[in-house]
């Protein structure tokens, strides 16, 4: 190999074995947050798979690129596991913003959606959605990303229930929705996931968003593309705003 060769082999592996350092260091973070010791193996592998190069990702195409004979052990997972879902979240918050602490960072708040092919998942309705560049069956998800120079990451979320399906109450009993889950518009769930980050002392200097949150957080101006400064100095009082 030439000298160019060996160096490109080198930097790979040093990226494979950081890859897996810090992967190691996220799970370790939310180790307790599943009651027996097989969920948290998954939870691994599942990243993992997730993250391979495939063409579809669903528990099939996932337990093969894992080399599981079927499905069952995934589906299991995501169904049936004891996940303290909350905590994981809070420790995942916790340990991201400390990865990627910086004075200037942003959060971002922003929807996407993902298509489905029926209304039977809990809030699929026929929605406008950025991803699909219209109006199609989906679901739809506000997300709150951290974000600096030294990277990014989601570190909320939370499913928009329109208005019909919240009042569903055949379809809440059948889906298993909680009863404190209720209807909520998209910059009120917006204002929750802010208020949720500022009380786990995430640090950031801006927030930024798009023109459906700019002038119904009572953040900043509405207009296409927003971002205001974030009150999260501790000397600084702030009190989350109510969304119209």
């Amino acid at each position: 190999m030439t000298t160019f060769q060996n160096q490109v082999a080198a930097e790979a592996t040093i990226a494979e074995q950081t890859w897996a350092a810090t992967l190691g260091a996220v799970t370790e973070e939310i180790a307790d947050c599943f009651e027996r010791r097989e969920p948290r193996a998954l939870v691994r592998e599942m990243t993992e798979a997730m993250l391979m190069e495939l063409d579809t990702r669903n528990c099939w195409t996932l337990a093969e690129a894992l080399g599981h004979r079927g499905p069952h052990r995934l589906q299991h997972f995501l169904s049936r596991a004891v996940v303290h879902h909350d905590r994981a979240r809070d420790r995942i918050t916790a340990w991201t913003a400390a990865e990627l602490a910086d004075p200037d960072a942003v959060l971002i708040v922003d929807e996407t959606g993902d298509e489905k092919s029926s209304t039977d998942c809990v809030g699929a309705a026929r929605q406008y959605s950025g991803a699909l560049a219209g109006i199609g069956l989906c679901q739809v998800a506000v997300h709150l990303t951290y974000a600096s120079r030294h990277g990014y990451a989601p570190i909320d979320r939370a499913l928009y229930l329109g208005a019909e399906w919240a009042a569903d109450e055949e379809r809440r009993l059948l889906t298993h929705v909680p009863d404190d889950v209720v209807f909520a518009t998209k910059p009120q769930i917006a204002a929750a996931l802010l208020t949720h980050a500022r009380d786990l002392g995430t640090q950031a200097r801006w927030l930024a968003g798009d023109e459906v949150y700019g002038g119904n957080c009572g953040t900043a101006p509405a207009h296409s593309a927003s971002a205001t400064p974030w009150p999260s100095a501790p000397t600084t009082a702030w009190t989350p705003p109510s969304a119209a």
